[in-house]
Order: C-alpha cells, then sequence, then structure tokens
C-alpha cells in the first residue's frame, strides 16, 4: 500500500497586485530549482494529505512537469511525496 508524505516547500513567489501569486523558484537543500513556467492552477485538496483549501499550481521545473500548493490560510507551499 502506497504512503504519501506532505513536504514543506520554500517558494520565491511574487504576489502582484492583482492578487496573483506567480511562484519563480523552489529552493531545496538540494539546491535553487527555477520554475519555467505555470501550466495551470485550480483549488484543489489532495486527498492523501491534510490541508486547507489550498491552490494546486501545475508547474515545469527544467522540463518536468510538477504539482505544488500553495495553503493561502497558513500562508504555506507544500508537495506531496509517494512512498511505495
Amino acid at each position: 500500500m502506497a504512503r504519501y508524505e506532505r513536504v514543506p516547500l520554500n517558494v520565491d513567489a511574487l504576489f502582484l497586485s492583482s492578487g496573483k501569486i506567480k511562484p519563480r523558484k523552489i529552493i531545496l537543500k538540494e539546491g535553487i530549482f527555477t520554475i519555467d513556467r505555470v501550466v495551470s492552477l485550480k483549488n484543489y485538496c489532495p486527498r492523501v494529505v491534510p490541508c486547507v483549501s489550498p491552490v494546486e499550481y501545475t508547474v515545469i521545473v527544467e522540463g518536468n512537469e510538477k504539482k505544488i500548493y500553495y495553503e493561502p490560510h497558513s500562508n504555506m507551499w507544500f508537495s506531496v511525496k509517494k512512498y511505495n
């Protein structure tokens, strides 16, 4: 049975005057990864980890599609890691 974990992220993001948020970089122990572009965003709560009304950002990082989440009520970014 697969196990999932919520992983906190450090994200450099631009908060625009229009109210939109544009994530620009993901900062990890392994280094800083530039977000090439945001493919989509939607209100979505992954059911496999605890969260409260996050926004799911589908982003391209170094040519790979990733999903990161922003939780407005806690002002925190996170991702979901799957363990087999």
